[in-house]
């Protein structure tokens, strides 16, 4: 299928913005944030940022023909600041809506849910939802002659970005940051890496002209040679098989052994959390029991409980002395944990 410049030029104005801004494939989204010189903040989405150099730290983006009020640009061209914040999946939606037509004294951050935020004394707002914040001061202002649009090209004063995001070495791992990407106008993908490779210098690069050989040559890469006639084993098609040892003994006794001993530990770790919450059942009855004095360390108290059963009381009285319902006895000790004692040491 060819689609020619005079079918494109033909299609209905939705249709054919879609097919373009999806022909270019998958870009970075991202928020730009703005301030007027009369306070009023801006939000705009953008689908156009782009690297520019990284010495000095200068990045750019596409500004849509002036045909019509644009606040990002006009704010930028009083302040001469903006932000770029990434978009991730937990606040895409509210990030979409920042392209509806609001009006110059409506602040986007405010109408789609959105969180302004300041730092480092940095003139221009900030989106507090976003993992990764670039605060930028605009350096370069050039018209695209042909098609009336802008480049706006900033230099980065400083990045706030979450230090697990940053790789060994330097780059950003976005599949982990949850960023979004776009096609079109409006239809968004999450990011996910797939392949990593070194450097490209001449030096190291792969021999793409090579003939793959079949499987059942044996070819060593190091010496770059055939050596099948010096292997200790077979290896043509007509060689006897090589068999591996039968594990399945060593295994089975290997897994009846790993669970014996977790099972060992578990029953342990359950044995002492039965301690523990016994402990704790028993200093939170006595704590909230009612007592009117201060309880001597080492000393031996008596838990007793009240006729009408909504109250426990706490007394140096021994429980063989009156009929009271006996609770227990108990002792404190220097870390103010009360611990409970046997009757034959009452």
């Amino acid at each position: 299928m060819i689609v020619n410049k005079e079918e494109i030029t033909s299609w209905e104005k939705i249709y054919r913005l879609k097919f373009m801004n999806s022909l270019s494939g998958y870009k970075g989204v991202h928020l730009i944030g703005t301030c007027s010189n009369e306070g009023i903040e801006n939000l705009g989405i953008f689908s156009s940022v782009m690297h520019i150099s990284s010495n000095p730290a200068r990045i750019g983006f596409i500004m849509r023909p002036l045909t019509v009020s644009r606040d990002t640009y006009k704010n930028i061209l009083q302040t001469g600041c903006f932000t770029i914040n990434h978009i991730h999946k937990s606040f895409l939606k509210n990030a979409h809506y920042t392209s509806a037509n609001f009006k110059s004294t409506q602040s986007e951050f405010k109408e789609c849910g959105l969180s302004e935020e300041y730092l480092n004394n940095f003139s221009a707002p900030f989106v507090g939802e976003s993992n990764v914040k670039i605060a930028l001061k605009m350096i370069e202002d050039v018209e695209i002659k042909e098609s009336k649009c802008r480049l706006i090209v900033g230099e980065v004063q400083f990045v706030h970005i979450n230090k697990e995001y940053i790789e060994q070495d330097g780059q950003l791992d976005f599949e982990k940051a949850d960023n979004i990407c776009v096609t079109g106008l409006n239809q968004y993908s999450i990011v996910k890496k797939y392949k990593n490779y070194p450097y490209a210098r001449t030096q190291e690069i792969p021999n793409f002209k090579k003939t793959k050989l079949p499987d059942n040559i044996v070819f060593d890469e190091e010496s770059q040679s055939f050596n099948a006639n010096i292997l200790p084993y077979g290896s043509n098609i007509g060689a006897p098989s090589i068999k591996l040892n039968n594990l399945s003994l060593w295994k089975s006794r290997g897994i009846s052994s790993y669970k014996s001993v977790l099972k060992s530990k578990v029953d342990k770790i359950k044995d002492e959390y039965s301690v523990l919450v016994d402990e704790y059942n028993t200093n939170d009855l006595l704590y909230n029991a009612k007592y009117d004095f201060e309880p001597i360390i080492g000393e031996v108290y008596h838990l007793y409980e009240k006729e009408d059963k909504d109250e426990n009381f706490l007394s140096l009285i021994h429980p063989k002395t009156w009929r009271k319902k006996h609770l227990g006895s108990f002792k404190i000790n220097s870390e103010k944990v009360w611990i409970k004692i046997s009757d034959k040491d009452v």
